[in-house]
């Protein structure tokens, strides 16, 4: 059996896109097999960082059941060497499957991390975090599992959605400071041009598919591929050809940016430093500004190495949107304002995670109507609109 054929038996998601390199893995090498969770393992994490929490017994129940089975057991031993070896923007392409209702494959999807979690640890110690801090971070696991234990499946497990987000943990690649989450990650678009005298930050795309209003097309209420166009980026000896953002869309008409005046300020293959906003989140400028002053520090002091260039957002709070539904006075609004946004590909599903309950399935209607911003989100969506997620970029 290939390992492409193994995957696809098991029901990895997304098997398109596995990494080339995990071929590497399969059979195991012999000299690597004592890397490998095991039972051992487990119990020695519990007993470091009570990595499994409240879970412990399901997480050795659900291991010995996976050991006994043995397409998903290879499947873990292949996928966790991989996870091991390879840099955040690879080993998010690792194929796994969502829970099953098995106890083998409700929690396969957290024991291909537990292999690396020591090193994990190890290497936020060497950016400079304290072992309070450190042990912090071991718990993010166990917190995943429980949301979609208690919210989300039922049942002790973890969703593939939390797998990849969970890849960041185990590269040691995103810190939490004065509420927000931040992540050092290398970017693929936008390029982002800056006026030499002002400062001013302009996102600009190359080769992005677009609806004819500017919004990426095949987002949520933009698949009407008339009028559509493709964005351009072209530079010469003396200026930039781009399709510039206005009002948070790319413009369908290309504009010229002399250099004399404009430098590229961020192009695809830079680092940046993205913004992840949990909920609670406190959007005081108080504390945005300490949050993000804080973020540069501590992520120029730890992860200088990859030099990250601007903040980078994404997400449904920046959505020109809310402009009609917040007050103008709105802390959210604010926070949103900070940053020069540019439009992104979007299901429109983003805040049933952070405003509707997320393991509501009912008809729209059913909505809960809690708070302003609820009701007029509800309204939305019941006359067939969206709320999108949006892009944006601040200077460090």
């Amino acid at each position: 059996m290939t390992l492409m054929e193994l995957g696809t038996k098991i029901g990895a998601k997304k098997m398109e896109n596995m990494p080339e390199g995990m071929l590497r893995y399969y059979p195991i090498p012999e000299d690597r097999k004592g890397e490998l969770c095991s039972m051992e393992m487990i119990e020695r994490l519990q007993e470091r960082f009570e990595f499994f929490g409240e879970f412990y017994e399901d997480a050795k129940e659900r291991w010995a059941a996976l050991e006994q089975d043995e397409d998903r057991k290879t499947w873990v031993d292949v996928c966790s060497l991989f996870m091991k070896d390879q840099e955040y923007e690879i080993v998010t392409k690792i194929p796994v499957p969502d829970p099953d209702g098995t106890l083998a494959g409700d929690l396969l999807q957290l024991f291909i991390h537990v292999p690396a979690v020591e090193k994990a640890y190890d290497t936020y110690i060497q950016r400079g975090f304290d072992e309070q801090s450190a042990r912090e971070y071991m718990l993010r696991y166990i917190g995943n599992v429980r949301h979609t234990t208690n919210n989300i499946i039922g049942r002790t497990s973890l969703i593939a959605m939390y797998f990849r987000w969970l890849c960041l943990y185990t590269k040691a690649r995103i810190f939490n400071y004065k509420g927000f989450n931040f992540e050092v990650h290398r970017i693929t678009t936008p390029y982002v041009l800056k006026n030499k005298k002002t400062g001013a930050l302009l996102p600009v795309a190359k080769d992005q598919v677009c609806h004819r209003d500017g919004t990426v097309l095949g987002s949520a209420g933009y698949e009407d591929e008339e009028g559509s166009f493709t964005t351009s980026f072209v530079e010469t000896e003396e200026a930039f050809i781009a399709h510039p953002t206005e009002n948070c869309v790319f413009k369908k008409e290309t504009a010229v940016f002399s250099k004399t005046e404009w430098e590229i300020a961020l192009e695809p293959g830079n680092y940046v430093i993205g913004v992840h906003i949990p909920k609670n989140t406190d959007f005081s400028p108080e504390n945005i500004d300490a949050a993000f002053e804080g973020a540069r520090d501590i992520a120029m002091k730890g992860f200088g190495e990859v030099d990250p260039k601007m903040f980078m957002c994404g997400s449904w709070l920046l959505s020109p949107d809310l402009d009609e539904m917040l007050k103008p006075d709105s802390k959210i609004l604010g926070f949103a304002r900070r940053f020069a946004r540019f439009p992104r590909k979007g299901t429109g599903r983003s805040v049933f995670n952070f405003v509707f309950p997320q393991s509501f399935k009912g008809p729209l209607e059913e909505l809960p109507e809690d708070t302003s911003l609820m009701r007029a989100l509800k309204a939305k969506y019941i006359a067939g609109g969206y709320v999108l997620d949006y892009g944006g970029v601040i200077s460090l």
